[in-house]
């Protein structure tokens, strides 16, 4: 075995990390999952390199949530029957009780051995990195749920910022829509603790659709530069978050109910041929005359939202039953709303 090689603060800081996204018993094996998602809290072009890649803070712990006690939904061990102790692996920086799984254990020998040819003098978070990805793991395995390929990550490490990873084919105006939900960006409107709590505990708006959508009507309207807020900007949001999240399945899948109705609304106006590019292309055209909302657009979305309001941080989505789109739209269609009136509009004609 080589030499034991000193880690850097970062990594001390990434293997806390890790063992925090265990949140197993003492003696459980930190697998390469928990590394990687331990990663993503640094600071660096490691974090970056998998942020860019679409691989953020918000995105694997979604997915891990996801998979907690569930070894079924794995392809594999991660080589947990070989573990070893993590004092052998890290010397007098590893944890007394604690283990690493076989292929963490490769992994943290193997960035060792990088930063040894470099000459460093301690082994960081790049070094990790290319470690965990050298060869099928856990880690690996989470990347490809996301969509994600080892070599899209190694190619942004090394600076190529147009690699693989972001072709999504969505609405370019939905793209800032998208970076809400990777947690690459933050809705303006909340104070500023709730979207330091929101970023730091991870939040996956893809499991709260009626509350995404009410914070991202707001949005809509603002990126409209209309000052009063109406249904037409709900329906935006409704078609947004909807669109959104089925590009990306591996957060819409954390915590969803069986079956799977929380994007009712979006899937109903679908199905009317209604999507977002052409109600944005009908609001700015101007065609279409709207009269005022029956009701002050918050009570539409309030009566909807379900108890409880906001998710609760840090909590997965079993936490709260989410109502879902489906009553929303229910209510904008039954009303006499300006969302109504533009999908009338939009599907049998403007009205006499």
């Amino acid at each position: 075995m080589n030499a034991i090689m000193e880690s850097d603060w970062n990594v001390v800081g990434i293997l806390g990390a890790a063992r925090g996204a265990q949140g197993a018993a003492d003696g459980d094996a930190i697998g390469t999952e928990h590394l990687l998602a331990g990663i993503v809290t640094a600071k660096g072009a490691a974090p970056e390199a998998l942020a860019g890649a679409g691989a953020t803070k918000t995105v694997l712990v979604a997915v891990l949530r996801d998979r907690t006690d569930r070894d079924s939904a794995w392809g594999g061990t991660d080589d947990n029957e070989g573990s070893v102790a993590a004092k052998d692996v890290l010397g007098e920086d590893g944890d007394e009780r604690g283990r690493f799984t076989g292929a963490a254990a490769r992994a943290l020998t193997a960035a060792m051995g990088q930063a040894r040819q470099e000459g460093a003098a301690k082994f960081g978070a790049v070094h990790l990195l290319r470690g965990l990805l050298a060869e099928d793991n856990r880690a690996v395995e989470t990347l490809g749920t996301c969509g994600i390929s080892p070599r899209a990550v190694l190619a942004r490490l090394e600076g190529d910022t147009g690699a693989e990873g972001e072709e999504d084919g969505l609405f370019p105006l939905l793209h800032p829509t998208r970076e809400v939900l990777l947690g690459r960006s933050q809705y303006r409107q909340m104070p500023f603790w709730k979207r330091w709590l929101v970023k730091r505990m991870g939040i996956n708006w893809a499991s709260h659709p009626a509350w995404w959508v009410r914070m991202e009507t707001y949005e809509q309207a603002r990126r409209l530069g209309d000052r009063a807020v109406g249904s037409e900007h709900v329906l935006l949001a409704i078609l947004a978050t909807h669109e959104v999240a089925l590009r990306y399945p591996h957060l819409l899948r954390q915590g969803a109910p069986a079956p799977d109705t929380r994007y009712e609304g979006g899937e109903r106006l679908a199905r009317l041929g209604i999507d977002y590019a052409s109600v944005r292309t009908e609001l700015t055209g101007g065609r279409v005359r709207l009269a005022a909302d029956a009701r002050p657009v918050e009570q539409y979305v309030d009566e909807t939202a379900g108890p409880g309001g906001a998710p609760a941080a840090g909590a997965g989505s079993e936490s709260r039953t989410d109502p879902g789109t489906g009553p929303l739209v229910e209510i904008l269609l039954g009303e006499e709303t300006r969302a109504r009136r533009l999908i009338d509009a939009m599907t049998t004609g403007p009205r006499g």
